[in-house]
């Protein structure tokens, strides 16, 4: 029986979203292609592995497509494992490296990122996908993705995660902002709620900053979320409102000086960022070599490294001197 493995991955991405045009996107293929794939797997079956209605609920498995469920996750398992195989026998970071992060993060880090893997790991084929939390967790538990760096906690038990990074959280106005009580180191309750602009639902930034300020949904005179950190921080740059921006993303974002930044009082309210892997997976050293590149970019970004877990695999001698430095 001749099928591919690509079509495999498509049929499981349908089954697990329900939808054609939803595991499209997650595969990065366009409908057509996928449902093309698709036809040809279940021309070579002999059957329909999907209920296609006319309405537009989700699709189900037919019969054939149950008994084919658990068959093609171990087929696809199989794969990964083979594939973990052959990484091992490169060493870490030396296959490829499917490797998701969440919005508030990637356009701050790859940057500095990218450059440093191609200089220590030159044998590396790096992926990457920004994507927001809940998918960058289920991405990797479904096997999309090898890795994942996002904002703890994770919340799922099937995900290993590795703190790397502290970044604090600062406040920011319009430059022109006349508001006299945070001419000092802001207290988190003295946010005016009415003022506080976020990121959309959907972002893990947004209920951080709530937390911090001890909000579960604010009164604002302005109803208007921002679907991206850019698009906040214009806003509140053109005196709309007041926000909580972490210190990661203030070098790109108040590059013209248009905010201004008040510091929170001690101890300020911070997120951590880890690495994270689906458990038992063979992406753990992957992971984990990852962890110990991003630390190393912890003065360049601005924030504080956290040091890797006793347990952890030494990092070469040089890479300790930094990481220790920053601890």
């Amino acid at each position: 029986m001749n099928f591919t493995l690509r079509q495999i991955t498509y049929f499981l991405a349908v089954a697990r979203l329900g939808h054609f045009g939803r595991a499209a996107e997650t595969v990065h293929v366009s409908q057509p292609g996928l449902s093309s794939q698709i036809a040809q797997l279940e021309a070579r079956l002999g059957g329909a592995l999907f209920e296609r209605g006319a309405g537009t609920g989700p699709v189900r498995l037919t019969a054939l497509g149950e008994r084919l469920l658990p068959v093609a996750q171990e087929l696809l398992d199989t794969a990964k494992r083979l594939d973990a195989l052959a990484r091992a026998g490169r060493g870490p970071l030396s296959g490829r490296l499917r490797l998701a992060i969440i919005p508030t993060v990637a356009p701050y880090l790859i940057p500095h990122l990218v450059p440093a893997l191609r200089a220590q790991h030159p044998a590396l084929d790096l992926e990457l996908h920004e994507i927001a939390t809940d998918e960058v967790v289920s991405g990797v538990l479904s096997h999309r993705f090898d890795a994942g760096i996002m904002a703890l906690p994770v919340g799922e038990p099937g995900i290993e995660a590795e703190p790397v990074l502290r970044d604090a959280f600062l406040v920011a106005l319009s430059g022109e902002d006349d508001t006299t009580f945070l001419s000092g180191p802001a207290r988190p309750e003295s946010i005016e709620s009415e003022r506080l602009l976020l990121l959309a639902d959907g972002h893990c930034l947004r209920d951080q900053a709530l937390e911090v300020c001890s909000m579960r949904s604010p009164r604002r005179k302005l109803n208007l979320e921002a679907a991206s950190m850019a698009t906040l921080m214009r806003m509140v740059a053109t005196g709309m409102g007041m926000t909580l921006i972490p210190r990661l993303a203030l070098a790109d974002e108040n590059r013209d000086g248009r905010l201004r930044i008040v510091p929170f009082t001690e101890p300020a309210p911070s997120r951590d960022l880890a690495v994270v892997w689906r458990r038992n997976a063979e992406a753990g050293a992957d992971a984990r070599a990852l962890g110990a590149v991003v630390r190393m970019l912890a003065p360049a970004l601005g924030v504080t490294a956290i040091p890797a877990p006793p347990d952890a695999p030494l990092e070469p001698p040089a890479r300790r001197r930094i990481s220790a430095a920053r601890s």
